[in-house]
């Protein structure tokens, strides 16, 4: 089975994050956003807590509270402008359609909740290829810890050794190499080539193309 992260893997959300991000802190506290790399760094972790942590870093009384009016002000932004700022990645339905006529099983695993990430399959039209969906809402731990990556092996009936996790965050790779998974890293997401190989994913590729026949190849062996 192969098992996806969603944003900067399967769909571009890169603007619409960062400009969240934005907005929140422009509003509760002004001139406290982080940089755009300390940002992306949080990319594929849990929101809630990413917030409340930079709100304590960013020197407020309160961070727990200040975390979750930044969470509500980050949502409603993201619910008003999701729809014009997501984007498709070129190739992404070509490769899950050459992947699927293989006969390989297809699946999700994001720190996303659920309704905005079915938004954003169905928006590019991917939704149809995923067999089995773990969301943020179904495991109490998330990425890079490896609950939510084993919690879909199982729900799958798969053993974690026969899964493929990809990915385009360090954060993809940690939780997959801990879950007993091999772990792909993309190259066409935001996080830098250099900062994904220090993560040591068993495979890099630059392109959606690639996968397909890296895959045939493991099939091979």
């Amino acid at each position: 089975m192969i098992l996806f992260d969603l944003d900067g893997t399967l769909v571009d959300t890169t603007d619409l994050i960062l400009r969240s991000f934005r907005h929140a802190f422009d509003r509760h506290l002004p001139g406290k956003l982080p940089p755009r790399e300390d940002i992306v760094a949080t990319f594929g972790t849990s929101l809630p807590g990413v917030l409340t942590e930079m709100a304590a870093a960013g020197g407020h009384e309160a961070p727990e509270q200040m975390g979750a009016e930044l969470l509500t002000t980050y949502r409603e932004f993201q619910h008003q402008h999701h729809d014009t700022l997501v984007q498709p990645f070129p190739g992404i339905p070509e490769m899950l359609t050459a992947l699927r006529s293989e006969g390989h099983r297809l699946g999700l695993v994001t720190s996303k909740m659920e309704g905005f990430a079915r938004r954003g399959l169905r928006l590019v039209g991917l939704e149809s290829f995923l067999e089995v969906m773990v969301f943020h809402d179904d495991t109490e731990r998330h990425k890079p810890d490896p609950e939510p990556l084993l919690f879909a092996a199982s729900r799958a009936g798969e053993r974690p050794e026969d899964v493929l996790y990809v990915g385009d965050s360090t954060h993809d790779i940690v939780a997959g190499r801990a879950a007993g998974m091999q772990t792909v890293a993309v190259l066409w997401g935001p996080f830098e080539p250099e900062l994904l190989a220090a993560a040591k994913p068993d495979f890099t590729i630059a392109t959606p193309a690639d996968l397909p026949p890296l895959v045939a190849r493991l099939r091979r062996r």
